[in-house]
Formats: structure tokens, C-alpha cells, sequence
């Protein structure tokens, strides 16, 4: 409960614009920035801003017409997931909306890629009665003998509540990460944006 307590009060300690949800169990951002550009200026800037902050915007632009950018991108977080170090690729949606003088930037829809832990996000934010029985049921993919082995070796290794520990202290750790990213990527569109009119570099 203190570790979901922590989650719950951390953007309000950083003063980030990041929502870190521990009750709907995900993280995201949303905010309006105010611009004395038109919606058509806003909208060509952000275009720019995208074909330089990915490697190939076509591939990852899913949506880009007058009003609206909807774009996939991805990070690496990693931290300590047990004895082992855990390096993930968390893929996110950007979505950019426009009007006259300002523009909303949404980064949400948050998954994990990898194979050692889920690639839900929500798994780290579990209590622990949530995480027995998410554990249990993903055992349901095995036949009997198998789920007797898993189980045993579990419990030489400290049991589930082991388990349990390990991956809230691999969330703890990532969350950190996450929140630093999204606030990164929001204030580099943001500087863009007011930026001058970006020349062609020689």
C-alpha cells in the first residue's frame, strides 16, 4: 500500500505534468500549450518537430490531416529485475490536436515489449492479493506437471511474495524513468514550437 501511495503522490512532488494513476494502473500525459500561432502554423511546426524526433515519421504516423497527429514512438527503460538487469522498449501514442493558438499533446496507451515480465504496466501497480492471483491464473497456460515444477521453484526462491517485491521494485524504478521521458519529449515539442522559424542548417 505505501509503495502505491508513493505512486500516487509523485507527480505532484515533481510539479510534472505526467499522471502517474495508481488506481486506474497507468501512466500519461495530457496538456494544452497556448502559442500565438495559427492552428495551420501550429500544425506545420509540429510536423517538423516529428519528422526530426523520429527516425522515419512515415512509418510511425498512423494519422496526420489538418486537425489531428496520432504517431507511435518508443523509449528504453531499464532497471534491476531480480539478479538480472531488465532492459525494456516501452512503445507510447503521441497524439497532437490543433486550434487557433494552441495545441494539446497526449502521450498515453503505455506497453512494455520483452519477454522476461508482462507488458502491462499495470502489473506494477498491483497490491499484492491482484498480483497472486494474476500470477496463479498465467500458470492456467500449463498442464499440471508443469505448474507443479514452476510452483516449486518458486518457492525455493522465496515464494510469490518474493516475486511480488521484485516487480514493484522494477516498477518503482522504471516509473521514475518513464515520468522523465514523457516530460522530455513534451518540453522538446514545446520548445520547438516557440521556437523561431528553424533554418536550413549548412
Amino acid at each position: 500500500m505505501k509503495k502505491i501511495l508513493l505512486l500516487l503522490i509523485f507527480p505532484l512532488l515533481s510539479n510534472s505534468q505526467v499522471v502517474v494513476d495508481s488506481v486506474n494502473k497507468t501512466i500519461y500525459l495530457n496538456e494544452v500549450h497556448e502559442i500565438n500561432l495559427s492552428k495551420s502554423s501550429l500544425k506545420d511546426k509540429a510536423d517538423r518537430w516529428v519528422a526530426k524526433a523520429f527516425n522515419n515519421s512515415n512509418q510511425v504516423t498512423r494519422i496526420n490531416n489538418d486537425d489531428n497527429i496520432l504517431a507511435k514512438g518508443s523509449f528504453e527503460v531499464g532497471a534491476d529485475y531480480g539478479l538480472v538487469y531488465s532492459k525494456r522498449k516501452l512503445e507510447y501514442t503521441l497524439d497532437l490536436q490543433f486550434k487557433e493558438g494552441r495545441f494539446k499533446i497526449e502521450i498515453n496507451n503505455l506497453i512494455l515489449s520483452g519477454s522476461m515480465v508482462s507488458n502491462e504496466l499495470s502489473l506494477y501497480f498491483m497490491s499484492f492479493s491482484e498480483y497472486d492471483t494474476f500470477f496463479r491464473k498465467s500458470l492456467e497456460v500449463y498442464d499440471e506437471s508443469m505448474r507443479k515444477k514452476i510452483l516449486k521453484r518458486i518457492n525455493k526462491n522465496g515464494g510469490v511474495e518474493k516475486n511480488f517485491e521484485v516487480a514493484h521494485n522494477f516498477g518503482t524504478e522504471i516509473t521514475s524513468q518513464i515520468v522523465q521521458e514523457l516530460e522530455r519529449i513534451n518540453s522538446s515539442l514545446l520548445s520547438y514550437m516557440k521556437s523561431e522559424e528553424d533554418k536550413d542548417e549548412w
